[in-house]
């Protein structure tokens, strides 16, 4: 926004003897200083040029607030840096916002606000600066001679529909994906309408060994004999230690388990016919867990 230059005359006139030779000059400039409306914030810069060594005390800057009834001041910031032949020029700035209701177009200002300077050997230098004017002008004349109908609120403007096709087939796309991984889901854990397939043995069978291998003999025997019953389902036969080999080659899928499959059946036999044999030094009851969780596992996947 273009600035325009406020009245530096006053500051110079109210500066006088040492002050002026300690405060070198200070000006205000604003934006356009017409058309300003209730309700409207609008900044001004002041910038004040002091001799080296004086600083701006802080307590006199204006505080934040009501400046009049129908003034705020905002915010104000401060800011310094060099100034020609070595002084140090300050700038001011100040945000105010103006709440005065016009009736008509009328000139405002901006009052002064007071700045003092000091040196470190006591000398004090005061500049009134910060005055601005501005025209304000009412948002609507209170009569109008060609009638109020010019003010009427114009129609509600017709809504424009946005096209939701991508959306909507996007959302099909995942729903469908959903349904998808659902239905495999299901499929995998034989849940209804699934449930009415083949049996799987060794998943029933590795749910009783993996609750009954810990508990002792009695337990290990009765693990043994569950994953006994699911080779029997499998194979549709008893199926004795001589027949795995048989039976591996029309269960491919169990191949790769060949030898604990082998380490079971002959862990099996010392147990159940052998002289008192320990079951679980024959097979320890983790490995006969993990058995049967490998036989369902790949029971699973045919």
């Amino acid at each position: 926004m273009t600035e325009f230059a406020g009245s530096a005359a006053l500051a110079s006139l109210l500066m006088t003897g040492a002050a002026a030779a300690q405060v070198r000059g200070a000006e205000t400039f604003g934006p356009r200083p017409f058309g300003v409306l209730l309700g409207d914030v609008f900044t001004l810069k002041t910038y004040v040029d002091v001799d080296a060594g004086f600083q701006l005390d802080p307590s006199s800057l204006p505080k934040v607030g009501p400046v009049s009834y129908s003034l705020d001041l905002r915010r104000i910031d401060v800011t310094d840096g060099a100034a020609p032949n070595g002084g140090v020029r300050y700038q001011i700035t100040a945000e105010y916002q103006t709440f005065y209701s016009a009736l008509e177009t009328k000139e405002e200002t901006v009052p002064p606000f007071t700045l003092a300077f000091a040196d470190g050997g006591g000398k004090r230098a005061e500049v009134q600066a910060g005055r601005w004017s501005y025209l304000t002008s009412p948002l609507r004349p209170i009569a109008s001679v060609s009638g109020e109908q010019q003010y009427g609120l114009r129609p509600d403007a017709e809504p424009h529909a946005i096209s939701l096709r991508r959306a909507q087939i996007l959302t099909g796309l995942a729903g469908g994906a959903t349904l998808f991984a659902l239905a495999l889901l299901a499929w995998s854990r034989a849940w209804p309408p699934f449930h009415r397939r083949p049996a799987r043995p060794f998943a029933t069978a590795a749910r009783a060994v993996r609750k009954a291998a810990g508990a002792g003999e009695a337990g290990w025997r009765a693990a043994a004999l569950a994953l006994h019953r699911a080779f029997d389902a499998a194979a549709g036969k008893r199926l004795f230690g001589d027949d795995v080999a048989a039976f591996l080659k029309t269960r491919p899928a169990f191949a790769r388990h060949e030898a604990a499959i082998a380490a079971f059946f002959d862990a099996s036999r010392r147990a159940f016919f052998g002289e008192g044999a320990n079951a679980a030094a024959a097979l320890p009851p983790e490995q006969l867990t993990r058995l049967a969780r490998d036989l369902a596992q790949a029971e699973r996947a045919t």
